[in-house]
């Protein structure tokens, strides 16, 4: 791992501090100071009163590891890691006697800095003064990470869904209705238990075949609640650099927390919690820590994320995972009466008794792949209208039927 001396430590985060500088001006960037005494080096710099330590030390314990958290005294909060030659690097959390600021310092023992603590100074200076403040800041961030922000205000209704009525009505009971009146479903706890928990779901497992509607839905839900949805595509968070793929599913699950309210959508949960049983890679055993330290983490405290994980191989899920999810949905292939309808979404121009023919041809066929065929087939009516093979305006049901049965063979399940 890369290790900088003390000079090539400050020059580093003095250039990431003029650029901080130079994007949100000068006025709102606190002094950080950097000392040398021997060969101890001590990074300082102060951070709002009222931010929130406890984020950050996840983010001094994702990018370095774990630490043993001691309160000193009243006013001061301290970290220990590492140990060389018997002594332990330091960071601390002091509060000043007027309340106002809180002042941190790492102190680092006879050890250059790694990229992994430049990385988690920056992230607590920028995290510790909000920086990025406001909603704006916020899409900024996790527009950074790689993933996709839906608007929530963008209304999609259940009817782009054609079918699946009992799959509506679970996620309407189980999901909607708790994230919409939070307030009934905490009183009947309030008056049923000794001590207060959340039954409201706080992670959900969207789990069936490959383009059944579980993203759609996911986008459904936000629209219903107008709750900003998260989507996280396993790219925005795997890397091959050591400890980033980590470091960004904590920054995605801390930043989306910044949010009144958001819904995290796990794209291909699988690829990130395959069972520790199957002899994982490391890297993805440490994302896999995370991920479960993030989940209960939700579960224990008011943070403001729901997680929506979704995945088509549920069975190579890590049981420490799926024990995490409150509810588990499953998207089943749409049946006759259901793929008829989703023709009627894409060739409402067809009768109902020919839709009815192309439902019985397409025996197990995803919402997907309905889609697909019907893209494929106007494509080819356009250009046999471009070379005048035909007179028609629209595609005709032989000529679905001609495309379903070109098609066929390169959709899942033939």
């Amino acid at each position: 791992m890369t290790e900088h001396d003390f000079y090539e430590t400050k020059e580093l985060l003095e250039k990431e501090l003029d650029e901080l500088r130079e994007k949100y001006g000068y006025d709102r960037m606190p002094k950080l100071e950097i000392k040398r005494d021997g060969s101890d080096i001590t990074i300082s710099f102060e951070i709002s009163a009222n931010v929130d330590k406890a984020r950050l030390i996840n983010i001094f314990t994702t990018n370095i590891g774990d630490m043993k958290v001691s309160p000193f005294k009243e006013n001061e909060l301290l970290l220990f890691y590492g140990n060389n030659y018997g002594l332990k690097n330091m960071i601390s959390f002091n509060q000043y006697l007027d309340g106002t600021r809180h002042y941190v310092s790492i102190h680092k023992r006879d050890k250059n800095f790694s990229n992994a603590e430049i990385n988690a100074i920056l992230e607590a200076y920028v995290e510790g003064n909000s920086i990025t403040e406001g909603k704006q800041g916020t899409l900024e961030r996790l527009l950074n990470y790689g993933v996709t922000v839906y608007d929530s205000k963008e209304k999609l209704g259940w009817d782009y869904i054609a079918g699946y009525d009992d799959v509506k009505a679970e996620i309407r009971d189980t999901v909607i209705l708790p994230l919409k009146h939070p307030e009934v479903y905490d009183d009947i706890v309030k008056g049923t238990r000794m001590k207060f928990e959340s039954i409201r779901p706080k992670a959900v497992l969207f789990e069936g075949p490959p383009g059944t509607g579980k993203t759609t839905t996911a986008k459904i839900i936000a629209s219903e609640t107008e709750i900003p949805l998260v989507y996280v595509p396993i790219e925005s968070i795997m890397t091959k650099w050591y400890g980033e793929s980590e470091r960004n599913l904590a920054g995605i699950f801390d930043t989306a927390n910044e949010f009144d309210n958001a819904i995290l959508f796990l794209d291909e949960i699988d690829s990130l919690a395959t069972s520790r049983d199957d002899g994982i890679h490391e890297a993805t055993r440490r994302v896999l820590s995370v991920l479960l330290r993030k989940i209960d983490g939700i579960e224990s405290s008011e943070q403001n994320v729901i997680v929506i994980g979704s995945t088509n191989r549920k069975q190579d899920l890590d049981p420490a995972l799926l024990s995490r999810f409150d509810v588990s949905i499953y998207f089943r292939l749409p049946n006759l009466e259901e793929r008829a309808k989703i023709f009627g979404n894409y060739a409402k121009h067809l009768r109902d008794e020919d839709r009815l023919i192309l439902a019985e041809k397409s025996e197990n066929f995803s919402g997907r792949n309905i889609k697909d065929l019907c893209e494929y087939c106007e494509r080819s009516w356009a250009s046999k209208r471009l070379r005048n093979e035909v007179d028609q305006e629209l595609p005709t049901l032989d000529e679905y039927i001609r495309a379903l049965e070109r098609r066929k063979s390169s959709f899942e399940g033939f």
